[in-house]
């Protein structure tokens, strides 16, 4: 089965499911996989992820994507435009999700890359949370196919396929930096798990998160905040690269954040 993603991306693009390949302008891209190995220590059903083959594929990742016409530009903007593919599936009781992370500062302050995302296929839950003192905020927001999250400056963050579609979105971020996984990890995950408990879902809260925590519901942006027009491909957005600058110099932009999370 092809999922082709050319009009929500702007590009020939498709995803064959049974090659686990992403094929741009006829090309096979490189994927890096994720193992369930790597996300043991993420995952809320300990008793089930004993009993599970360590090397079980999770999710294929797929970086620094871009037409030939517009390398240029993302390398002069340091820019990276990724797709990620996450197949439906349990981790035990909890639905698939990334391993999550968090981002580094910008050099010279305290303000941490932020990160923008577009659902390609299938839908999402994106969640996201930052901790102040001994408080964690925690959010979420359910995404359609379309809709565009930005992820702002100090969250730690994580993305759920919670349907059994094929989930594919798509992220800019700035191109330089490491994902930092350690305060995950530490915490055994996000302050919440989104599980399914017979026919009911619902989130959970995790028991290694000792800080006081809130959950609050969000809606995704609007997509005339960043410059575009409904429907159309966030990866037009290179062709205009100064709107963009938000996800390279985070720190001259907190009004335009504020407006994420009010």
């Amino acid at each position: 089965m092809k999922i082709y993603i050319q009009k929500i991306t702007g590009m020939d693009i498709y995803y064959d499911n049974i090659s686990k390949e992403l094929v741009l302008n006829g090309k096979p891209l490189v994927v890096s996989i994720r193992f369930l190995k790597e996300m043991k220590d993420v995952i809320h059903d300990k008793e089930w992820s004993s009993t599970v083959k360590p090397d079980r594929k999770m999710y294929y990742m797929f970086r620094d994507i871009h037409e030939d016409a517009d390398r240029k530009a993302t390398e002069d903007n340091n820019l990276r435009y990724d797709i990620t593919v996450i197949p439906p599936d349990m981790i035990g009781d909890e639905y698939v999700k990334t391993q999550g992370h968090c981002h580094p500062c910008v050099t010279g302050t305290d303000v941490t890359y932020p990160e923008i995302y577009q659902i390609l296929n299938g839908q999402a839950i994106f969640m996201f949370e930052k901790k102040e003192g001994k408080e964690t905020k925690t959010y979420h927001i359910h995404g359609k196919e379309g809709d565009i999250v930005i992820l702002p400056p100090g969250y730690s963050h994580v993305t759920v396929n919670p349907t059994d579609q094929i989930l594919i979105v798509a992220n800019w971020t700035e191109s330089k930096f490491k994902s930092d996984y350690r305060p995950i990890l530490k915490t055994r995950g996000l302050a919440y798990y989104y599980i399914r408990k017979g026919n009911e879902s619902a989130f959970i809260s995790n028991t290694g998160n000792k800080d006081k925590s809130t959950l609050e519901e969000l809606r995704p942006i609007d997509p005339e905040l960043i410059g575009l027009k409904k429907d159309e491909p966030m990866y037009t957005l290179i062709k205009t690269p100064e709107k963009l600058a938000f996800l390279v110099k985070p720190q001259d932009y907190g009004t335009f954040f504020s407006k994420v999370v009010e």
